[in-house]
């Protein structure tokens, strides 16, 4: 049963759905339990139920057939056998580096080829960032939904597609960033300046601003994470 607040519980059961898709207990193809045998498993409401669905449904990671019910979408099987970072300090800074390879080129790509649509998902996400950070929540979710909505805005669908595989590591690697931000108010200053930073350098068209401006984002959240590494390990 979850025993989170109620704001958190529809992410949280998204997360143990998510993790149940990943572990294989729900395999590609496979038909989720009805709304009542959710609420009853893990304790919660159809409202609880029903956002948790839609959220995986944004993410791609679920889909529902008219009649039939909503079934896990068909994904690579290796997704399976990615080891996830957790909180180690060297995986997180691996998946910067990864992060690094596909959004600081996304970032370029997307200042010369994003449109109307992809500016507003892209302040839209910004916004809900902002209102979960407002609500006490971590805005990983949020967090993440930019950075797809920069690559999204590329037209490439590989790339789009790449993310999207991703997705669980992506996902666990910015908990850990976001989780080492929220202690430092600065730190979340310079994480909301260096997002705004980008957005403005892909709206104004320049793409060697949005390429400098991914850039400078990755580089200082692997910063933050070394700076306050260090300042536990003083504590100590």
């Amino acid at each position: 049963m979850l025993n989170e607040a109620t704001p958190k519980l529809a992410e949280r059961l998204a997360k143990r759905l998510s993790e149940a898709v990943h572990d294989g207990e729900l395999g590609a193809g496979t038909r989720l339990p009805t709304e009542q045998a959710l609420c009853e498993q893990y304790g919660v409401s159809r409202t609880v139920v029903r956002e948790a669905i839609s959220m995986l449904k944004r993410e791609g990671m679920l889909i529902s057939r008219q009649g039939s019910g909503t079934y896990v979408t068909s994904k690579p099987s290796v997704a399976l056998r990615l080891s996830q970072p957790q909180g180690d300090f060297s995986a997180v800074v691996e998946i910067l580096e990864l992060r690094s390879a596909l959004e600081i080129k996304a970032a370029e790509l997307a200042a010369t080829r994003r449109d109307n649509a992809h500016l507003r998902a892209m302040r839209n996400a910004l916004a809900e960032l902002d209102e979960a950070v407002e609500r006490g929540e971590d805005g990983v979710r949020q967090d993440l939904a930019f950075h797809r909505s920069v690559v999204a805005a590329t037209g490439n669908q590989h790339f789009l597609e790449t993310i999207d595989f991703l997705h669980q590591l992506l996902q666990q690697a910015i908990a850990v960033t976001r989780r080492n931000e929220a202690r430092n108010a600065h730190y979340m200053q310079q994480v909301d300046h260096e997002h705004h930073a980008l957005l403005e350098a892909i709206a104004a068209g320049d793409s060697e601003a949005a390429r400098q401006a991914a850039s400078t984002h990755l580089c200082n959240a692997e910063t933050r994470l070394r700076e306050a590494r260090s300042e536990a390990d003083g504590d100590g």
